[in-house]
């Protein structure tokens, strides 16, 4: 249902295209509702051969799929002026972050997870640079990616890592695998790299200088986002 929000904000006739897109993405909302009856269980949950719910996941892609009508609501009235295409472009953008986010939360696998994490950057880079309100908004919009993009390399280069160590990737089958004894520096310097992304976006003093900036620049949905 996410998918199809993307036609419906290029093919709804202006008149109708927010009031549409909010029920469109209403509807997907209420959907959503239906993981949370599996979160009492301590397995995974509405499995395919790529995502599956679990306990942690399910809050967050209910957050996920709750976020869409939200901003659309906050950004109504903020986007009213502008060109009909930029319009539906914005909503177009923000269905892509809400596409892009359902997948890294329900990712099996975790290399899907980081792609998918990483890709949110695209539409919110756009969001801050094209629709922000201040002056600021390209150096935040470097500043944002930047720091993002540095600290998460470490950890896509650890996950590489840790498929050749293990063989496998898929947090089905990860626990099952060899453990992993982190003895020496280097692997100590291993599992620095795991969490720096984390770090970097949560974010840890010291590598905050991105957020302060990124939300001052973004307009409201953006900063629903971050």
């Amino acid at each position: 249902p996410t998918l199809m929000l993307v036609p419906t904000a290029w093919l709804t006739p202006s008149k109708c295209l927010w009031p549409t897109t909010l029920a469109h993405s209403m509807v997907i909302a209420l959907l959503s509702l239906s993981w949370l009856k599996n979160t009492m269980e301590t397995g995974w949950s509405t499995l395919n051969p790529f995502m599956a719910t679990d306990p942690l996941s399910t809050p967050l892609l209910v957050l996920t799929c709750w976020l869409l009508p939200l901003m659309i609501l906050a950004s109504q009235n903020h986007t009213a002026t502008e060109p009909i295409n930029r319009q539906r472009m914005y909503i177009s953008l923000l269905t892509s972050l809400q596409i892009f986010l359902i997948l890294a939360f329900g990712a099996t696998e975790v290399i899907m997870f980081y792609v998918m994490f990483e890709a949110t950057l695209i539409p919110t880079l756009i969001i801050i640079t094209r629709w922000g309100n201040q002056t600021e908004r390209l150096n935040a919009g470097i500043y944002f990616l930047f720091y993002t993009l540095a600290g998460s390399l470490p950890l896509l280069v650890a996950l590489l890592l840790l498929q050749d160590h293990t063989g496998t990737l898929s947090l089905l089958t990860l626990p099952f695998s060899h453990p992993l004894h982190l003895s020496s520096n280097a692997d100590k310097l291993w599992w620095a790299g795991c969490l720096l992304a984390f770090l970097v976006k949560m974010p840890l003093y010291g590598v905050h200088l991105w957020l302060p900036k990124a939300h001052v620049e973004a307009p409201v949905a953006g900063s629903m986002v971050l």
